[in-house]
């Protein structure tokens, strides 16, 4: 092959370009093969600046070639290729730039016809960017950008799998909680903490909190709120691990601070339920193992002759505080007593005499029944470890106790039992909850975790919203009043900037805008509130649901009717039911709705399904459905098989997933963009009856509030099982409760409910921690 460029001369002027700039892995072997592989393989490529980025481009990018000095290397490369005169370069040939074009001149055409051509290639308007920005898309990205959108494609792939190994890492860690133990030898002892300056940042170096203040008062409860993805569980892990910028090493080491994660999934073992929630407590532990070792080194001493340890001890106590002996023994001895004493008075803080009885009353108002509490761990489900690690969290009582999303694997029961406990917690609650009406209960205090900063709001929940909407008024006022003055002095001096007789008017004006504007409020960003709904689906014949005397149980070996898990239920459900069933977790809740769904069989009676019947089923889990590896509009195409292409992009970008959110791989979208794909699903079957299993674990507030307003507005049926009292309140309009083989309508709002189950729980615990008692006797 005929070289076209002359390839010494071209290896030379590569060579100083690259070899001088000290490039690690860049020599002079690579800049003769690049120079080689540029001069012979031009003959029948377009030399572009394209065409060039795709010979050297990866060789440069393999050794992290500034891109600067990329540039100059293409550049030497098209100025030689210029100067031989070849036919193939920028200057002879050029590329197409719009698929399609008029290949008349327009020279040759009328004033008239050439406005007709701008107005029907839209090139006279903004509309040419908007119509072909998607037909011009591969012309206009070079191969180089090509190249780096795939390296940021793979980028992501791995830190996405770099976050599920950790996070896999964390979860099967077999420790229920977990706490750095205290130093009480630094002399602090204040429990409220104030520190300035705090700042958070991902490993990645993306920041998060910039210059915060983390402001916590004993016996204050906190309420962290922000969007999902901002931090939250980031920041509660860093404060926990004492690992954020600004706290110093020695500033909160003399507290007890515990963070419980959302998730554990280790798999449990032999230690009974009991046990485990008492050996959370590290620093009790500790404290035992030392008492043992100190009595256990005074009954070796000489001097102890008594079978009776304490005695014994007290005894020489007693004497060597008569005798005033002076020995290395005694200095021992002396030196021992004085830790012992101090180790009891610590235990005695902890309440270590009544550890047992707390333990049992925390785990029973968490539902756990007396079998439960002396079986195993690895016994249980991943729902039930998690209480596990709440109740020992609980039993521990840290100075500064950190929930996230505490209620996610609760029952209402529950739910209802921890607000009334977690309202007299005598230390420090920060709290992260999607519950809005948990945080109403809970909460003292909210801090809002926004914009890389910390606001900090008293009162509840609701109480924040309502200052917060104010408070974003109040800006707008402000700003609106100086944007209006400004304006009018604008205007005044506009209208007279070249009036002679008011030339001293119009320069104290200007001078006065430019010291308004020095002190200018900064504009208001009131974020879009996001909503999206159901189609109404169309009206079909009675009944839509019927359930007779329904009875079923799991163990097909069971006959005995009275012993099933679902008794003899009846109801009925149409296009206008808002029906939520409550009841403890294992009552048979969800197995009611299999049912209902035709997953599972009844063993007796009937289960009448009208065949028109669409029905839509949202879950927690819903938006694990999805192939992470695929886009939204790919799986929504391979759930509904018959759906169009541009039909799908068109429908879930109503739920905001739009341009590129809708075709790049959804392990890249928010969680919250996917719990929207989710809702897509859901509306694109128009279902006449929505079933809904805790739907709103894993969503943010504004999800809640969007899904809230959907089903209020939807003309069809709702059955929904949830602890979330927010939820339930303001979607339901009747109250089901399973438990005991029954299913039956509970006669009473919500909030009387609330109170029929606190009494049914108070009295449930009392009788399970005397039950231990006796056991113990």
């Amino acid at each position: 092959m005929t070289a076209l460029l002359d390839s010494e001369l071209l290896i030379e002027r590569l060579s100083c370009v690259l070899l001088g700039k000290d490039i690690d892995g860049l020599d002079e072997d690579l800049v003769q093969y690049i120079g080689g592989l540029i001069s012979e393989g031009l003959e029948d490529v377009e030399i572009t600046e394209d065409s060039v980025e795709e010979m050297m481009g990866p060789f440069l990018e393999s050794v992290n070639c500034p891109d600067d000095i990329a540039q100059q290397a293409r550049d030497v490369v098209l100025d030689m290729a210029r100067n031989s005169n070849l036919p193939n370069t920028d200057t002879g040939t050029k590329k197409l730039k719009q698929g399609l074009v008029n290949m008349k001149l327009d020279s040759d055409l009328t004033d008239a016809d050439q406005d007709a051509n701008r107005y029907l290639w839209g090139t006279d308007s903004k509309v040419h960017e908007l119509t072909n920005t998607s037909m011009e898309h591969k012309t206009k990205s070079s191969a180089k950008d090509r190249r780096k959108a795939k390296q940021e494609l793979e980028r992501a792939r791995r830190e996405f799998q770099a976050k599920v190994e950790q996070q896999q890492k964390e979860e099967s860690a077999g420790e229920v909680a977990a706490m750095l133990l205290p130093d009480y030898t630094s002399g602090r002892n204040e429990r409220d903490v104030q520190i300035k300056n705090v700042s958070l940042s991902l490993d990645n170096g993306q920041l998060l909190l910039d210059s915060g203040e983390l402001k916590f008062a004993q016996k204050r409860r906190y309420g962290l709120v922000g969007k999902n993805g901002i931090g939250k569980t980031t920041l509660l892990k860093a404060i926990a691990s004492q690992q954020v910028d600004g706290i110093g090493v020695d500033v909160l080491r003399h507290l007890r601070i515990l963070h419980v994660r959302q998730e554990i999934k280790s798999e449990g073992n032999d230690v009974t339920v009991l046990k485990a929630v008492l050996d959370s407590d590290v620093e009790r532990l500790s404290l035992l193992g030392e008492e043992a070792e100190i009595l256990s080194r005074l009954e070796q001493e000489p001097a102890n002759t008594s079978s009776d340890t304490v005695g014994s001890i007290e005894e020489r106590r007693k004497k060597l505080q008569t005798s005033g002996e002076d020995s290395a023994m005694n200095n021992a001895f002396k030196e021992d007593l004085k830790r012992l004493d101090q180790v009891y008075a610590r235990l005695q803080v902890l309440s270590a005499d009544s550890a047992e009885a707390r333990a049992s009353m925390i785990l029973s108002g968490l539902q756990f029944t007396s079998e439960m509490q002396r079986g195993p761990t690895s016994a249980l489900s991943g729902g039930w470890r998690m209480r596990v690690a709440l109740a020992a969290a609980l039993f521990i009582e840290p100075d500064i106790l950190m929930l996230d999303e505490p209620t996610n694997h609760l029952d209402l029961e529950a739910v209802l039992w921890l607000e009334s406990y977690l309202v007299d917690y005598k230390h420090t609650l920060i709290v992260v909850s999607h519950d809005r009406g948990f945080l109403n209960e809970v909460c003292t205090d909210i801090i809002e975790f926004a914009h890389k900063r910390l606001t900090y709001y008293r009162g509840n929940y609701d109480t924040y919203v309502k200052t917060a909407d104010e408070k974003i008024k109040n800006s707008m006022r402000v700003y609106q009043a100086y944007h209006d003055k400004r304006a009018h002095m604008m205007e005044f001096i506009t209208k007279f900037r070249a009036n002679a007789k008011r030339a001293t008017m119009v320069q104290s004006r200007i001078k006065a805008v430019e010291k308004m504007d020095l002190e200018a409020p900064e504009p208001v960003e009131v974020e879009q509130t996001w909503r999206f709904s159901i189609p109404h689906p169309e009206p079909i014949g009675r009944p839509i649901i019927a359930i007779d005397d329904v009875s079923f149980d799991y163990d097909n070996d069971k006959t005995d009717e009275s012993t099933f898990l679902i008794q003899k239920v009846n109801f009925g459900v149409d296009l206008t039911s808002r029906i939520g069933i409550l009841g403890a977790n294992g009552a048979g809740k969800s197995t009611l709705l299999n049912l209902i769904m035709g997953r599972l069989k009844p063993k007796m009676g009937n289960c009448t399904i009208n065949g028109r019947l669409r029905i839509g089923h949202f879950t927690q889990h819903s938006a694990d459905k999805f192939d992470l590896q695929l886009s939204a509009v790919e799986n929504m195409l391979s759930l509904f098989k018959d759906a169009d292409d541009q039909e799908m992009r068109s429908f879930i970008g109503k739920f905001q997933i739009q341009g590129l959110d809708a075709v790049k791989p959804m392990f890249l979208l928010s969680g919250g963009q996917k719990s929207r794909v989710a809702f897509a699903s859901l509306a694109y079957q128009k279902p006449h009856v929505i079933i809904m299993d805790e739907p709103t674990n894993h969503l943010d507030m504004e999800s809640i509030d969007a899904l809230v307003e959907a089903i209020q507005d939807f003309k069809g049926g709702l059955i929904v099982v949830s602890h979330d009292q927010y939820f339930i309140s303001n979607t339901c309009s009747e109250l089901w409760v399973v438990g005991e083989g029954v299913a039956s309508r509970f006669r009473g709002d919500f909030n009387e409910y609330k109170k029929h189950t606190l009494e049914k729980t108070r009295k449930r615990v009392e009788a399970s921690v005397k039950s231990l008692s006796t056991i113990n006797n």
